[in-house]
């Protein structure tokens, strides 16, 4: 990385040598006084990190001084980590009670004396290593500091606005029409069949949302029968372009098909249909990767369009059938009112002329490429102190070499807190194009120790984390943002993720048909291609892997395909903390190897049909705080999953008709449990009040779910409560039997949503009396057969927002006005009801 960020990584590890599980190995091993004096040696040396980060960006010696300490961090993490999964493997062992033996059967006993010893020795190395690196300090006269090891967030900036979307600020309507009517006339014979439109220009001008605009107008969508949207980016793959497309018209990912069969079905899906298919950010430049695409696409009707965007002139000439659009640069005009409207509060404008003099000075440095104008805007907003400004306008890297956007992306880069910082950079592990969501990116964030602990006591990682999130958002470091309440989507522009790929370079690395190799210093690794990953990467580099700390393979496409290679490739990475993995596709079974793997934190498995169950030793994994296990294929997620004693996050598929009980429900930890496309499933668990920690509860596409259990009202922690899609599901059976004498509930819920149950006849009266004091917002969609809003809804004084949305005959009671449970509701401020009956927000 460009950064060290050696004084995060230092508070890391003393927070670790503060923790439970080590001081509880201190005192059994009796390695007291190593530990301590470990302690003390990071302790001297952070009282001078401060200082050194400061001056590393002018002084190479102290860089590179810092860069050998990051190192040695490093590797002290992974000691630290070995104790806290010994100690817990040990609880694991302890906790379970009846079934003790088998456990112990299952984590095999380690010999404690030759662990002691071991641990002694590594940690001795690690201390001996520190001083030598430590003595080299006095060189650079670097000044101690007041030590800070609480290890807790940063203070906010404040900036808590965001726009759906910072590229539809840019005002292209002009080039949007022009483009619209080069879509829309007639096919006539002779014209080229499918007809390419390429849009050409620099990054950052928004070459992708203005397409994407174009597909979204109206008379577009009524003009062709079918749309389709692929990022192609670097690597012009025709299996993996084809496969995308096919992706984005079915949903489906067809990871099983090989080439020949993938061409077949693309021709199928576009057979006779007018469609318009959007091929984003194209780079390749070799004509005959297109001549090989070109004739699949050719099966649609006659009509079809297909929009490029690119940077290259020869890409156009190459994949176009009409002269090029030419994107320009935004005016200087639209340009200043852009800056302006994303650095300045609502209003403001007017009251600080001595800024927006300075804003035209940064907007001029900026070329008019309004990505680089958004960004640097989005920077300042709120602040009002002339200083910060010019500190951007005179930046000293404006002077760096390049095109303009890279000067202005490193200049926001720069402004970001530290912890902001890292969290940024660990992104680029994930694919260009790729679609984050928010509170699982927290889980992957949290694996590697980024997330600071709150100094709120009420705030969790996971609500930090989300923070994070919305602040990387407001900055304009991701884009394309679509909340969907329960999870938030989003992507990173493809400049963005260069810059974060260029800053990170010594530790990340992408592993491509281009290239294979890895340093000793890469940590993180991308698979783009499996091929040269297995074949070449892990023949070649295999004494790198004790430093890897996470691999992602990218798609189904870079997924291994050989269950050989792919045992042989977890045997090689033992300190390993998280792994993405799409569609092993000759996988039935998937190998037990991972068990091996004791500091995974997160696990991301999306399987294929063939694989039926998860491997048993995954649950020898005591340090696993989150599991997304999503495939059609699997049966069923086994009892052992409650020997998972860290999970915090579960995301799971299962073909079970029943969860059984003893499994999920022991969880004590879990924060956030997802259950979806679960289609045999009729019953949940009936101990689920032993999720003590659950905060979000998510069931949806459960169309075989007929009751839910009444000890989802035990779920005193649970914030976030969303059933979406499960047609058999009647809500009503939460509820206690009529006459049974009902105990008084005082729950936390915050959101309710309930769409798409159209079997469900009463809303829960129970369970809503019990969160008057903390429901804020209530959401009811495509629930035809409730027919009244219960009496206590009146008595729920917190609820901010009410959505009656596709229940005919409860909107019907709910208009405004004149609807007979008009009364019960009309206290809320923010009420929306079907338009059909009034249903505009009121503040009645």
């Amino acid at each position: 990385m460009a950064e060290a960020f050696a004084t995060e990584i230092a508070k890391s590890l003393l927070g670790k040598l503060g923790s439970f599980a080590v001081q509880e190995f201190r005192l059994a091993c009796g390695l007291q006084d190593d530990l301590a004096r470990l302690e003390e040696r990071l302790k001297a040396i952070n009282a001078v990190l401060s200082d050194a980060e400061k001056q590393q960006s002018k002084n190479e010696r102290i860089r590179l001084w810092l860069h050998m300490l990051r190192k040695v961090f490093y590797d002290a993490e992974d000691v630290l980590d070995e104790i806290e999964c010994e100690t817990l493997q040990r609880q694991v062992v302890k906790t379970k009670g009846s079934t003790s033996r088998k456990v112990q059967h299952f984590f095999t006993s380690s010999n404690r004396i030759a662990f002691r010893l071991r641990m002694g020795h590594n940690i001795k190395k690690i201390i001996e290593r520190l001083a030598e690196i430590s003595a080299l300090k006095s060189d650079f006269n670097l000044s101690e500091q007041a030590i800070d090891c609480s290890h807790v967030l940063h203070e906010e900036t404040g900036m808590n606005r965001s726009f759906d979307s910072f590229s539809g600020l840019i005002r292209r309507d002009e080039d949007k029409e022009r483009i619209i009517n080069l879509l829309i006339p007639p096919f006539k014979v002779g014209d080229a069949h499918p007809r390419v439109l390429p849009i050409v220009g620099m990054g950052g001008l928004g070459k992708t949302s203005l397409a994407k605009s174009v597909g979204d107008a109206e008379i577009v969508e009524r003009h062709f029968q079918l749309k389709m949207e692929v990022c192609v980016s670097d690597d012009f793959s025709l299996k993996q372009v084809i496969q995308k497309i096919i992706k984005s018209a079915t949903g489906e990912r067809c990871a099983d098909l090989d080439e020949g069969e993938l061409q077949k079905k693309l021709e199928e899906i576009l057979n006779g249909r007018k469609y318009l298919l959007l091929l984003d950010d194209v780079w390749n430049e070799d004509a005959k990767k297109w001549l090989l695409l070109k004739p699949v696409l050719s099966k649609g009707a006659d009509g079809s369009k297909i929009i490029v965007t690119t940077r290259s002139q020869r890409v156009a000439e190459i994949m176009g059938t009409v002269p090029a659009y030419n994107l320009s640069h935004l005016g200087k005009e639209d340009c200043l009112l852009l800056f302006c409207k994303c650095a300045f509060k609502e209003g403001q404008m007017a009251l600080y002329p001595n800024l927006i003099g300075i804003g035209k000075e940064i907007v001029a440095k900026c070329k008019q490429v309004p990505l680089a104008v958004i960004n640097l805007g989005t920077q300042l907003y709120g602040k009002i102190d002339e200083t910060e400004w010019k500190s951007v306008r005179d930046s000293e890297k404006w002077e760096e070499e390049g095109d303009v956007i890279l000067p202005a992306l490193k200049i926001s880069y720069q402004r970001l807190p530290t912890h902001l910082k890292r969290c940024f950079l660990y992104c680029s592990v994930f694919p260009k194009d790729y679609q984050f969501g928010d509170c699982i990116l927290v889980q992957f964030w949290m694996a590697h120790g980024l997330i600071l602990q709150s100094a709120n006591p009420n705030e969790n990682l996971e609500d930090v984390g989300l923070r994070y999130v919305r602040e990387l958002i407001s900055r304009c470091f991701f884009q394309d943002y679509e909340d969907c309440i329960v999870i938030a989507y989003f992507k990173m522009h493809d400049l963005i993720h260069d810059l974060a790929a260029s800053l990170a370079q010594n530790e990340f690395s992408i592993i491509s048909s281009q290239n294979h190799q890895i340093s000793e210093s890469s940590r993180h690794l991308s698979v783009l291609d499996s091929n040269s990953f297995f074949h070449q990467t892990l023949n070649k580099f295999s004494n790198e892997f004790d430093h890897v700390r996470s691999i992602v393979f990218a798609d189904s496409i870079a997924g291994p395909t050989c269950k050989t290679d792919f045992e042989k490739c977890l045997s090689g990475f033992k300190y390993l903390r998280s792994l993405e993995l799409m569609d092993p596709s000759e996988f039935e079974v998937f190998p037990e190897r991972i068990g091996a793997l004791k500091h995974l934190r997160y696990l991301y498995l999306v399987v294929n049909t063939e694989m039926k169950r998860l491997p048993k030793s995954i649950f020898k994994l005591p340090n696993l705080q989150a599991l997304v296990a999503a495939g059609e294929g699997l049966e069923e997620l086994p009892e052992d999953v409650r020997h998972m004693i860290s999970l915090r996050f579960l995301l799971l598929f299962t073909q079970q008709k029943r969860l059984p009980e003893g499994g999920i429900g022991c969880l004590e930890c879990l924060q956030t449990l997802f259950i979806v496309w679960c289609e045999n499933l009729e019953n949940l668990c009936e101990d689920m009040q032993g999720l003590k920690s659950l905060r979000k509860l998510f069931i949806a596409k459960c169309h075989g779910l007929i009751s839910l259990p009444r000890s989802i009202k035990c779920l005193t922690t649970l914030e976030e409560f969303c059933i979406i899609d499960c047609e058999k599901l009647d809500l009503i059976t939460i509820e206690e039997e009529k006459g049974k004498k009902i105990q008084s509930l005082s729950l936390s819920l915050r959101i309710v949503i309930f769409e798409e149950l159209p079997a469900t006849l009463a809303l829960p009266e129970q369970l809503l009396q019990g969160c008057a004091e903390s429901l804020q917002t209530f959401i009811i969609r495509g629930c035809p057969n409730i027919e009244e809003m219960p009496e206590c809804i009146s008595n729920l004084n917190k609820l901010q927002n009410l959505e009656i949305t596709r229940c005919p005959r409860l909107s019907k009671r709910c208009r405004r006005g004149t609807g007979e449970d008009w009364p019960k509701i009309k206290h809320i401020p923010k009420i929306k009801v079907d338009n059909d009956y009034s249903g505009e927000e009121t503040s009645d």
